[in-house]
């Protein structure tokens, strides 16, 4: 499984500087641990 995840900061030069500070970590965060689980979950079936 390959998860793909595009998007462009609002709001321009603001947007980016949030983006660096903020969403870029809790996103990489996010996917990660949603990739764990997914794991986990098909692991676990049989």
């Amino acid at each position: 499984m390959i998860d793909t995840f595009e998007y462009k900061p609002p709001f321009g030069p603001i947007g980016i500087i949030a983006d660096k500070l903020f969403l870029e970590k809790y996103m990489t965060n996010f996917i990660i641990s949603r990739a764990k689980e997914l794991k986990r979950i098909a692991e676990d079936i049989n």
